[in-house]
């Protein structure tokens, strides 16, 4: 089995510490010693999205709390009409440079997409 490797480190705002870590091409994000995210399981990400849009499927402007790897994002912007916006309410600024860096590609770079304004704060 492949060793787990930290590719970087960083302190959430609180003062936890943030691990982006890589194994093959199994990526996780952990905060405090928990993996709060991994590529292998992301189901309940595009799920999520799918909820939301059930209930409100005419949604155009959307509020999306946290980046993690992208997939919750990638998820909503797969669901939302081409003239609609996203919000991104993201606290870490190391997890939107993890994302533009190293791990974009996993949820087809949903930084990139011009639908979605990111704000650095506490949703």
């Amino acid at each position: 089995m492949l060793p787990w490797n930290i590719v970087e480190a960083a302190k959430a705002p609180d003062g936890t510490d943030l691990l982006l870590a890589r194994r093959g091409t199994e990526w996780e994000v952990r905060a405090g010693g928990h993996t709060l995210m991994s590529n292998r399981t992301h189901g309940s990400e595009m799920a999520l999205a799918r909820l939301a849009f059930e209930r409100v499927p005419e949604a155009k402007r959307v509020l999306l709390g946290g980046l993690g790897l992208g997939f919750s994002l990638r998820a909503t912007l797969d669901l939302l009409p081409p003239d609609g916006r996203i919000v991104l309410a993201e606290l870490s600024p190391a997890l939107l440079r993890w994302n533009r860096e190293h791990v974009g590609e996993l949820a087809g770079n949903p930084l990139q997409d011009a639908r979605v304004q990111v704000s650095v704060v506490d949703v």
